[in-house]
């Protein structure tokens, strides 16, 4: 379920101001984001940057005359990133990626990162899919240590493997229970081919939920929840 434009111009309204950097993740609604956001720069003379997460958004920022950043230059002020899957503790995994390896520096260099995804996609556990950005070298070998996760295949496009915008490729492992994220981030991690996983421990600070309903969860005061109406524009801040 995509996002209402008024969703989408309420989060841009209440969570970004002047002089700050920011980013938008590679989900769908990320152009929209960037829309929002210069319609409103312009309207309100902010002065903004973002710091791209792929080439199309790159190339959307330069459109529509935004400043582009970069974090060898500077720290992000707020990233906003779209879910495949949440749970209670604000872990989540990202799917489709332009390359985890940007996203994951993204997310370690936002001062404050919102997370989007629908209600079903939340949950007390995280399984299922998780995708690895693994080095083009070696890349067999890779997959078969990877398999001690769970069932692994190389991502792939028009039958040719699917090469990252950094240049690597990524394998899907099917993981169909995970006692421990922190285990499994470790066990990847310490295998020599793989570069960065799609699963994201620790880094979100509110996650967004929306099915017919907004609600707006905060890591900074997890006792509140607020749900709200779809037809109605505003979001609380918590």
């Amino acid at each position: 379920m995509a996002l209402r434009e008024e969703t989408i111009e309420a989060l841009v309204s209440r969570y970004i101001s002047n002089n700050m950097v920011l980013s938008f993740g590679t989900g769908s609604e990320s152009t929209k984001f960037v829309k929002k956001l210069a319609l409103r720069a312009e309207e309100e003379n902010l002065d903004v940057s973002v710091v791209p997460t792929n080439n199309r958004i790159a190339e959307t920022v330069e459109e529509l005359g935004i400043k582009t950043a970069s974090v060898n230059d500077m720290e992000i002020d707020l990233a906003v990133e779209f879910a495949d899957a949440v749970d209670k503790d604000f872990n989540f995994i990202e799917i489709d990626s332009g390359s985890f390896v940007r996203d994951k520096m993204i997310a370690q260099s936002a001062a404050e990162l919102i997370v989007i995804t629908e209600e079903k996609n939340y949950g007390k556990t995280l399984s299922g899919l998780i995708p690895f950005e693994v080095c083009v070298f070696g890349w067999k070998r890779t997959l078969l240590q990877l398999e001690k996760l769970g069932k692994a295949r190389l991502r792939q496009r028009s039958g040719r493997p699917l090469k990252t915008e950094t240049g690597h490729y990524i394998i899907d492992v099917n993981v169909d229970e995970v006692y421990s994220l922190e285990d499994l981030e470790f066990q990847a991690k310490d295998i020599p081919g793989v570069l960065e996983t799609g699963l994201f421990i620790g880094y979100a600070d509110r996650v967004l939920l929306h099915n017919g309903k907004l609600q707006m969860l905060s890591r900074l005061d997890y006792s509140k929840q607020d749900r709200i109406p779809e037809e109605e524009k505003g979001i609380v801040i918590l």
